[in-house]
């Protein structure tokens, strides 16, 4: 039978549906709903994930990045927190899996003071070959299709990262075994961070 009226007038309404659920699960988790639950109901609807995390936290400060600070205050709390260095002060730093003991005196003059072998863990020889996937865009995992220890073709779905409503696959680019899994399901992560470990 042809439509013959507006396609979307046919679907049943949603929204009171929702309202009762979120509600439901709002209150086994303990979250106390705005006035206007409307708004509360369309943000868990458009952003499951990141909605709840949202609600759980919207009276702690703490959980969400701060407000940025105008770049004078920037400024003049650096100068409060910044503690004066010391006229000598000594470093290791490792070159070639070589490490050497400096001391870097007030002059800007590095003299070497001693020379120390370092030695490999057999644990990081193990990683040696191994390759990192990280986060091609800022967003949440929103699901892992692998675990360690599995093998993987070149184009396999290892996970898939949730940014903007968009899902984004993150495939492997070479074959190999999954040696480690750095994220878990719900975490958000940042462009560039290490998603998991290729061997």
């Amino acid at each position: 039978k042809p439509i013959t009226c507006r396609p979307a007038d046919k679907i049943e309404p949603e929204i009171k549906t929702l309202i009762n659920k979120i509600t439901e699960q709002a209150k086994s988790k303990n979250i106390v709903l705005a006035e206007q639950s409307i708004e509360d109901v369309l943000t868990i609807a458009l952003f499951p994930q990141v909605g709840w995390k949202f609600l759980e936290n919207r009276n702690n400060p703490n959980a969400f990045e701060p407000t940025p600070m105008p770049h004078n205050a920037i400024v003049e709390k650096q100068s409060m927190t910044s503690t004066p260095k010391n006229e000598n002060d000594i470093y290791t730093i490792t070159v070639n899996n070589q490490s050497y003991v400096v001391q870097v005196n007030t002059g800007g003059n590095i003299e070497s003071l001693s020379t120390t072998q370092t030695i490999v863990p057999k644990s990081d020889l193990s990683h040696e070959d191994s390759e990192s996937i990280n986060a091609p865009l800022a967003g949440n995992i929103w699901k892992i299709h692998v675990k360690p220890g599995d093998s993987v073709e070149k184009g396999d779905v290892l996970l898939i990262l949730e940014a903007m409503k968009m899902e984004t696959e993150i495939r492997a680019f070479r074959a190999g075994r999954i040696l480690n899994i750095k994220v878990s399901e719900g975490d958000a992560v940042n462009v560039g961070e290490p998603l998991l470990q290729l061997a």
